[in-house]
């Protein structure tokens, strides 16, 4: 498994339509999901939906005030639960079933909207090239000291796509590059793509940067 080779972004107004294009991306997720639940078609009893509609909402305004706020509140985030929720929406919008691989409760450093969009842009990214006959594992562990979350597909297509492109993987990077971290990509043509967001673990206390 090799890095991704993903340049960061360059600030500036020049780069703002292209920010606004990833946002769009990543609430395009909760948006299709909460219209999934309101529809009759939908696979849940009441409570359940009720539940997932508005967790829906809640993380449309997590990334939104984010994206207005002045400074990134760091702390502790619950990776484990974060990656079951992002779960629960891509299930709702792709046929593609969702494995998840739980671990013990495994907390990291961050900004709970940026890996939450992280998360999903994986998990995203993996659906779509495994199609409706294909399978996406889902891992959350710790290994030699190091947080990580893995997302595998058995599908061709994210396989086509190079290293580094799509407004998915920009955000990912984005993570990676935040808390210290690194983001992994190996891919076999025609045989699927694990790719690996690591963090460093740990509990820290919150701060505002």
């Amino acid at each position: 498994m090799s890095a991704a080779d993903v340049s960061p972004a360059r600030g500036g107004k020049a780069d703002e339509p292209e920010h606004l294009l990833r946002l769009f991306h990543d609430l395009r997720q909760y948006v299709a999901a909460g219209l999934h639940l309101s529809e009759d078609t939908a696979e849940l009893g009441g409570p359940a939906r009720l539940a997932l509609i508005r967790q829906q909402f809640e993380a449309i305004a997590e990334i939104l005030e984010v994206e207005q706020a002045t400074t990134r509140r760091i702390g502790g985030v619950n990776l484990t639960q974060l990656a079951g929720e992002c779960a629960d929406v891509v299930r709702l919008t792709y046929r593609a079933p969702v494995i998840f691989e739980r671990a013990t409760r495994v907390m990291v450093a961050g900004d709970q909207a940026l890996l939450r969009r992280a998360i999903g842009n994986l998990l995203d990214n993996a659906c779509r090239a495994a199609g409706g006959a294909g399978h996406v594992q889902l891992r959350v562990d710790v290994a030699d000291g190091e947080a990580y979350i893995e997302v595998s597909d058995d599908g061709p297509g994210f396989g086509d796509v190079a290293a580094g492109t799509g407004h998915g993987l920009q955000v990912v990077a984005a993570a990676a590059r935040a808390y210290g971290g690194r983001l992994e990509i190996a891919s076999v043509p025609g045989s699927g793509t694990t790719v690996r967001l690591s963090l460093p673990a740990g509990h820290p206390r919150v701060r505002s940067v």
